[in-house]
């Protein structure tokens, strides 16, 4: 059963942005039901970096994107990925330190509360520049 479930809401109309983002509601519903189901710590420490790695993907090609439209805010966006990706690196270095002591509650809300935050409200105030732009930016 999904922890997070993708809706409109969070579309930016932006078809590689919102695979991407669909791909990250997966990845954190993968998460959760692997913990639910007490899977393998192997098995959760992989998805957690797998996690890691597309997020860093994801920040990315959102970062060229912005950059090829010559977003006005990028600085503070790319900011705010660097402190979110900082965390995520805590909690992954975390859980691999001692994943019996891992407070895998208390990373589940953040990974929800900052997947919502970050699409919102971060990505959603680039969308109307993006969009303007669309003839150099967004591809099918």
């Amino acid at each position: 059963m999904p922890c997070v479930k993708w809706s409109d809401e969070y579309s930016t109309g932006i078809p590689d942005i919102d695979r991407e983002h669909r791909g990250l509601f997966a990845l954190i519903n993968d998460l959760y039901d692997k913990v639910e189901a007490g899977s393998a710590e192997t098995s959760v420490k992989a998805t957690i970096e797998a996690l890691v790695d597309y997020v860093n993907y994801h920040f990315d090609k959102e970062e060229i994107l912005m950059t090829a439209c010559k977003y006005a805010d990028l600085d503070n966006h790319v900011a705010g990925h660097r402190r979110l990706q900082n965390q995520l690196q805590a909690y992954e270095r975390s859980y691999s330190q001692d994943p019996e002591k891992f407070d895998m509650a208390d990373f589940m809300s953040f990974l929800i509360y900052w997947l919502k935050v970050h699409i919102l409200e971060a990505d959603m105030a680039y969308v109307p520049h993006v969009q303007r732009h669309a003839g150099h930016a967004i591809k099918e």
